[in-house]
């Protein structure tokens, strides 16, 4: 059952403002990360059963934001509705964190500490809040008073340049934080950020929670 409104239109209609020729490099970046996201929607599709929904690049369905960029997934199960953005990233042993001097979401390498090109928190707090004042279907049963989704940020080591360490979020004692089921996930103003092999204990304490 499709109740969280009529997406391909929508995904195909809006359409992203000019932007300047792309260099090799970005091309590149760009399809690494269509290329993660397909990836973790592969690992979502399961999931949907009976009364759930996913939508991704995977079926070729861009859900397109003016200005905002690409949503990257909006999943449905029977109901509770989660807004996943994913971030890859190249290398071995990355560790993502939150960083209180910047106050803000980070990630370190062999080399040290580095900054995402845009801030992962806010930049997902800003395509939901989009959709929320745009198109509030997304996140309402009929004529229902939308209802806020559980927002993710999901980070992987990118599919096709595989490492023996894969992408790991860690937190810290004094991490923003929020304790589920048993299990710490990092909570950075309101949105969750987690690696890939705990997504899916993510969603399934966030479910319980919703119930």
């Amino acid at each position: 059952m499709r109740d969280i409104g009529t997406l391909e239109s929508v995904a195909m209609r809006d359409i992203l403002p000019n932007q300047a020729p792309l260099t090799e490099k970005k091309i590149e970046l760009i399809k690494q990360g269509e290329e993660a996201e397909r990836h973790i929607a592969k690992l979502l599709k399961p999931l949907c059963g009976r009364g759930g929904q996913l939508v991704s690049k995977l079926d070729d369905n861009r859900l397109r934001l003016p200005e905002l960029g690409d949503l990257d997934i909006l999943l449905n199960l029977s109901g509770i509705r989660f807004a996943i953005s994913v971030k890859s990233k190249r290398g071995d042993k990355i560790k993502v964190f939150y960083d209180r001097d910047h106050q803000a979401i980070r990630f370190s390498t062999k080399k040290g500490k580095d900054q995402f090109i845009r801030d992962i928190v806010q930049e997902l707090n800003e395509q939901v809040d989009w959709l929320l004042a745009n198109r509030p279907k997304f996140f309402s049963k009929k004529k229902k008073q939308p209802k806020m989704p559980w927002k993710i940020v999901v980070v992987c080591s990118a599919p096709s340049y595989p490492v023996e360490h894969p992408v790991k979020v860690a937190v810290f004692p004094d991490s923003p934080k929020e304790v589920i089921g048993g299990l710490e996930f990092l909570n950075h103003e309101g949105v969750y950020v987690v690696e890939e092999e705990k997504l899916l204990s993510l969603l399934q304490a966030l479910r319980k929670k919703s119930q």
